[in-house]
């Protein structure tokens, strides 16, 4: 038995057996009682002092802050060793001993569960001893698993060692312990590339960091859960892991994983084929590294740069971004060697060699790719070795030796099993190679292969503008190209009949597929079943942008203030995202989403056409481009220039219909016979074209019909566009299900007022990239009042009832007013916006109608397309009366991301929109008679069409810049306002059919049964 006194303020440990031997037992009781009485208030300060910090402490353990509860461990450990209390020192040493564990100083842990362990000994505190030497066994085996598995590469030994790391942790019940032995075996198993295993210890161990509040391991293994992912080509769900794991980094202050963090984020934007989002990403994990002086991550950071620059190379065909992409591998590779990190030399060695086979340098770019094969042999990296082969195989492929370059596919394929992010390259490059060799039947079966992997991927992505970007870039969309191709080209495949409708098939599943899928989304209310508190952020979010949006505009910040708010205005987006893809994980109503099939051939010809009318449907790829004329009875298929040759026709055509002075319009004719009469047919009156490529920003009401004479397109046909049929199909089916109810006419905004920056001065009407260029970044834009766009509600409002039309003009035409609840905007027919607007072809979220521009900090008075997409509408037709407004981001497939689609995702059924910056004057009468046409029981098309010829007629405003901007996409052959005449027709002619089948059922019935009447 151990008791404390005091004597002269000196604390002693004194055996009572050894005082009672030697002191009356009186005498003890008096001095005791004396020394109490004297001494109180040092001896239980002392005790209060170690009991009150100890138990903070412990509580800070529990919180997570490990940091501060060391601190107030090391003050316990003071006082006990002041007061010489062992029992409470041996309580505080192992306390320090985990949490330095938890930290990461295992060193220093190891030191103090060693004293706890001496001082456990001397006490004979069994508990306590036997605690601290398994502590100190799992640190011992510990760092003998990560020498096994480091160092001399004995993976099984490694394994051994951590399990039985493990299985001690857990007999002490240290899930401190445990968590950490757990996620350094889950490392083992990613060398092993056994991901499953890797992926279920990882997940295990992040329910161990939640119940500890271990954030910083929380924030590891949300990064190798979303390692596991990206491995699995399961995009989203990675890129959701890494952006949560960057978040815990940013609360703690944790620079050194927060740049393994963004580096992880910018790779999965390449991924996806967002450069500019990945590079940004990149960007900021690199200047991070550099402080840091961590040489290996610097190289992986330095390599995804090159792969970034390489990818938009591929996709911009421009030689600067492959350069560019050089001297960031080149850098990557001095210090792959000086670190002597092979599996990224071999990486970084390989994509050296891809550069200089996109660059044509084709016996340099081999010597790179065998170099690279020899040393990913040598450390056995299976999948470098299955890209590397591939990467050989496309030299020998580009050199003609097609029977080589299959013998390299074939390895590699073997060896990208289980690796979709390698096979859908691997199998479409093989295709190639066997259509080459005349093998069509297994470059068919290759092709198909190619497509199903990236379509599987593109499946595990959860936001369309994502979708869109994977189709569209890094040859993805190639595979559907080269195999529509192969079922359509007569020269070399002799198609069937059946073949041309699987090429159809296809085509319809590279066109709009974001877009298609955007529409089945819009039918279901994603927020239902959220959190509330997820959807007041989402608000807040938005406000904060527009925010932004008002301060950019201003003309006080300085350069590097405009600098600062474009960096708060990416933070706010990439913000926005998350939680959408947060809520998108949370909804209910999104699990239970099941998206559209691509439409088929005979349920087009047989629901969407009539004998009269025709779809036009085109396929612009890099070697081959076709165009598809689709009629009630007919597919004809048709051969076009590659896409630079066509490019370069378009272009100069467009160029030539944008300039007033020209009137030389003979290249129409040609471009004419070649896009459109080889498909036409006698019967066809009215064409619904499917753009691709170059020719969305095409008007083809001015191809020229007739080679001697000035006659354009529109003249003998209704034309009318759809971004794909099935997009079409779908707005159609959409536009039944919300059915028909008493509705207004018509709701216009027009001729807005724009505060401080408006001018009466005229100048551009689209701003290009307004919030992304550097252009902006020094002094405000202008908006120049639009005169006529007044004169054109004027002049369009006298067509409608004043109970039937709601016009906003000047300061009410505002975004306050669109967004009044009161407004009920799915109560019009159409809505009309006469003003600016600001397309960004590189970030389309931004994209904006302006409306009024005043000191209401609630709305900034830009509506953007990421706002239009909250809209509820149920109207027949949307007029967007600006310039561009059918412009935006062009993505191969996928079209152009625009404004108006996002009113087609709010409830649209159509959209009539412009090309060009169209003539404010030209466009106001322009829309006065298209209104004029579509009050008279016009339908949509028809009434674009007759405005058109009026204005061709009108001699002033012949020329095709004044009427050719303007087209209706969607379902134009709609009559907003049917005639009364036309409606009694109408009902007449259902009342004389269902009388009809009546009698005939009446007399079918009479002669089966035999009953006379």
């Amino acid at each position: 038995m151990y008791i404390f006194i005091k004597l002269n303020g000196l604390d002693k440990l004194i055996n009572s057996k050894k005082i009672i031997a030697t002191i009356p037992l009186g005498f003890f009781l008096i001095f005791s009682l004396i020394n109490n009485n004297l001494f109180p208030s040092k001896k239980t300060d002392a005790k209060q002092e170690y009991s009150q910090l100890f138990n903070q402490a412990e509580n800070l353990r529990a919180d997570g802050e490990f940091d501060d509860s060391i601190e107030l461990f090391k003050k316990t450990l003071n006082i006990a060793k002041k007061v010489q209390n062992e029992i409470n020192i041996c309580d505080s040493l192992p306390k320090l001993g985990l949490l330095y564990w938890n930290i990461g100083n295992l060193e220093e842990s190891s030191v103090y569960y060693k004293q706890a362990l001496e001082v456990a000994e001397k006490l004979n505190l069994k508990f306590k001893l036997e605690r601290c030497k398994n502590a100190l066994e799992i640190y011992r085996l510990y760092k003998e698993g990560k020498k096994f598995r480091d160092e001399t590469k004995e993976y099984q030994k490694s394994i051994e060692s951590f399990e039985k790391a493990i299985n001690l942790a857990r007999t002490i019940r240290s899930k401190e312990h445990e968590l950490k032995c757990i996620r350094q075996l889950s490392f083992v198993y990613f060398e092993l590339n056994n991901f499953k295993e890797f992926h279920s210890l990882n997940e295990n161990a992040l329910k161990l960091a939640k119940s500890l509040n271990h954030r910083k391991s929380e924030g590891r293994c949300l990064n190798n859960i979303g390692v596991h992912f990206w491995k699995f080509t399961n995009y989203s769900k990675a890129l959701t892991c890494f952006k949560n794991a960057a978040v815990i980094a940013e609360k703690l202050n944790n620079k050194k994983d927060k740049r393994k963090y963004l580096n992880n984020i910018g790779l999965i934007y390449l991924e996806i084929g967002s450069y500019d989002k990945a590079i940004d990403y990149l960007d900021k994990a690199l200047s991070i590294y550099k402080q840091s002086g961590d040489e290996i991550s610097t190289s992986h950071n330095l390599n995804n740069f090159g792969v970034a620059y390489r990818r938009k190379g591929i996709l911009s065909g421009d030689e600067k971004d492959f350069k560019k992409a050089l001297e960031y591998y080149y850098e990557c590779l001095k210090f792959t060697r000086r670190t002597k990190d092979r599996k990224t030399e071999v990486l970084v060695t390989n994509n050296i060699g891809s550069v200089n086979s996109e660059l044509g340098k084709y016996d340099k770019a081999l010597e790179y790719f065998q170099a690279g094969l020899k040393k990913a042999e040598e450390i056995q990296d299976f999948e470098m070795m299955g890209m590397i082969l591939t990467n050989i195989g496309v030299v020998h492929y580009n050199q003609g030796n097609y029977a080589e370059s299959t013998k390299y596919y074939e390895q590699a394929i073997d060896l990208a099993i289980g690796r979709d992010q390698i096979l859908w390259e691997v199998y479409m490059e093989s295709a190639r190679a066997y259509e080459k060799q005349k093998d069509y039947k297994k470059a068919l079966e290759f092709y198909k292969e190619s497509i199903k992997t990236t379509e599987d991927i593109r499946s595990t992505i959860d936001l369309e503008e994502l979708k869109a970007k994977f189709l569209g870039t890094d040859k993805r969309i190639d595979a559907y190209h080269y195999l529509i191709n192969l079922l359509a080209n007569p020269s070399e495949f002799h198609p069937t009949e059946e073949n041309k409708l699987e090429a159809f098939n296809y085509l319809e599943k590279a066109k709009a597929r974001a877009f298609l899928d955007s529409l089945e989304l819009s039918k279901v209310d994603l927020s239902e079943g959220v959190d509330l508190e997820l959807l007041n952020r989402e608000k807040e979010i938005m406000k904060d942008i527009s925010q932004v949006h008002t301060k950019l505009l201003a003309a006080e910040p300085s350069p590097e203030a405009k600098k600062v708010l474009k960096e708060d205005l990416k933070k706010l987006e990439n913000d926005l995202e998350t939680l959408k893809r947060e809520m998108r994980q949370k909804s209910p109503a999104y699990a239970d989403i099941q998206y559209p099939e691509i439409i088929k051939l005979k349920e087009v010809q047989k629901k969407l056409l009539d004998g009269k009318t025709a779809f036009f449907e085109y396929c612009i790829g890099k070697e081959h481009s076709y165009a598809f004329a689709i009629t009630k009875k007919d597919l004809k298929i048709f051969p076009l220039p590659k896409r630079d040759d066509l490019r370069e026709e378009i272009t100069d055509y467009l160029k030539a219909v944008n300039d007033k002075d020209n009137h030389n319009f003979q290249p129409g004719y040609n471009l004419f016979t070649m896009l459109v009469l080889p498909g036409l047919d006698k019967k066809i009156k009215n064409i619904i074209f499917i753009p691709d490529d170059i020719l969305h920003f095409f008007p083809f009401e001015t191809l020229i019909t007739h080679s001697d004479s000035k006659e354009w397109l529109i003249k003998n046909y209704k034309i009318s566009y759809a971004p794909s049929i099935s997009s079409l199909s779908e707005i159609i089916k959409h536009k039944k299900s919300n059915g028909e109810k008493p509705r207004k006419d018509i709701l216009a905004f027009g001729d807005p007022y724009f505060g401080k920056l408006e001018t009466g001065e005229n100048g551009n009407d689209v701003f290009q990239d307004f919030f992304s260029s550097n252009v902006y970044s020094a002094g405000a834009r202008n908006f120049y009042r639009l005169k006529y766009s007044g004169i054109e509600i004027d002049k369009i409002a006298p067509l409608f009832k004043k109970s039937k039309i709601k016009v906003f003009r000047r300061k009410n035409a505002s975004e306050e007013q669109l967004k009044k609840p009161g407004l009920n905007l799915d109560n019009y027919k159409i809505i009309h916006f006469a003003t600016h607007s600001i397309i960004d072809n590189k970030i389309p979220a931004r994209s904006s109608i302006v409306l009024s521009l005043d000191e209401d900090q609630t709305e900034d008075g830009f509506l953007q397309m990421r706002e239009i997409y909250s809209l509820k509408l149920n109207s027949d037709l949307v007029t967007l009366s600006s310039c561009q407004t059918g412009l935006g981001e062009l993505i191969r497939g996928e079209g152009i991301e625009g404004i108006n689609r996002a009113f087609f995702y709010a409830g649209t059924s159509s959209v009539l929109m412009s090309l060009w910056a169209v003539h404010d004057q030209a466009s106001y009468q322009l829309m006065e008679r298209f209104y004029y046409h579509l009050r008279s029981s016009e339908s949509i098309k028809n009434a674009l069409r007759k405005a058109k010829l009026e204005i061709i007629n009108s001699g002033v405003l012949s020329h095709p810049y004044y009427w050719a901007g303007f087209i209706a996409s969607g379902k134009t052959d709609k009559v907003v306002f049917p005639s009364l005449r036309n409606k009694l027709l109408f009902f007449g002619s259902v009342f004389l059919l269902a009388s009809g089948l009546i009698i005939a059922t009446a007399t079918n019935f009479r002669k089966k049964l035999h009953i006379s009447f």
